[in-house]
């Protein structure tokens, strides 16, 4: 958002906003790509929104909790709300970058569960970016429709940067390790010898460091988060429900339903309906 407070000297970015209704929870705002300027130059005074930055090419310039850093190609920030934002170009080799901006607690949420409270950068690592193409890529294809897949993005986007930034992959345990793993992989099939590769283990050590850390079985958390968000979308929007399989990466709807009724007890349009019941009465109380 814009403010009379705000300096901008942009000339080259693609800009593309955000059009649905936001949730109460999550405001996507805008995605876009910043093209080579020697004068780009954005000030902030008081950020009322979070900036996910990651540079493609060239090299920029980040003022990062009173400190100004270099970054190149590989590198990516994020910004808070309620600080101020100075970044700009290095006027030399100036930087071409993807980014979204977005409110809301569920982003607030995401930050501090892993443990990215303030304004912060990472230097190359596993965060190639990838998930902010994305993001820019579905609300150029469908920017009024797409507040569920964004928040998903989003999501694995916050995990692959605290990834790096924490040092998650050279000091976690082995348990949050397959945790982040699997949080990154629930829009698709994922089998246990996948998650136990991933931390260079067997099946079986890999079932029980993690159930030891978590009190679950690794498959059994990857099958209940799957099934967590299923029932977020059945529950607060009109997705159909066969959108919401192929969302989640179920190889088809039957396999998604008897699923889905297998674990909550009650199929996924009954789970629909009683959920609309007890909105309905809620409001007429």
């Amino acid at each position: 958002m814009i403010t009379k407070n705000d300096i901008y000297d942009i000339t080259k970015e693609k800009f593309c906003p955000y059009a649905g209704a936001p949730s109460p929870a999550f405001i996507p705002l805008s995605a876009g790509i910043t093209y080579e300027d020697p004068h780009y130059h954005v000030r902030r005074f008081n950020g009322d929104h979070y900036v996910f930055e990651y540079v493609l090419n060239g090299s920029g310039y980040v003022e990062i909790n009173g400190k100004t850093v270099r970054l190149d190609a590989g590198d990516a920030y994020i910004l808070c709300p309620c600080t101020y934002h100075n970044y700009y170009s290095d006027p030399r080799t100036p930087w071409r970058k993807v980014w979204f901006n977005g409110q809301g607690d569920l982003i607030a949420h995401l930050m501090n569960d892993y443990q990215l409270n303030d304004n912060c950068y990472i230097r190359g690592g596993d965060a190639k970016g990838k998930y902010l193409l994305q993001i820019l890529e579905t609300i150029e294809k469908e920017p009024i429709h797409c507040i569920n897949e964004l928040a998903l993005l989003l999501h694995h986007h916050i995990v692959s940067f605290s990834e790096v930034h924490n040092g998650e992959l050279l000091t976690a345990s082995c348990g949050l390790l397959m945790k982040n793993f699997i949080e990154q992989r629930l829009t698709g099939e994922l089998s246990m010898e996948e998650i136990a590769a991933h931390v260079h283990l067997s099946v079986s050590r890999a079932t029980h460091l993690f159930k030891e850390e978590y009190n679950v079985t690794p498959y059994r958390y990857y099958l209940s988060r799957r099934l967590e968000i299923a029932q977020n979308l059945l529950r607060s929007t009109g997705m159909p429900i066969q959108e919401i399989s192929k969302l989640l990466g179920f190889p088809d709807y039957r396999h998604f339903s008897n699923l889905f009724k297998r674990w909550t007890g009650i199929s996924p349009s009954d789970f629909r309906h009683d959920s609309s019941k007890r909105e309905d009465y809620v409001k007429s109380g």
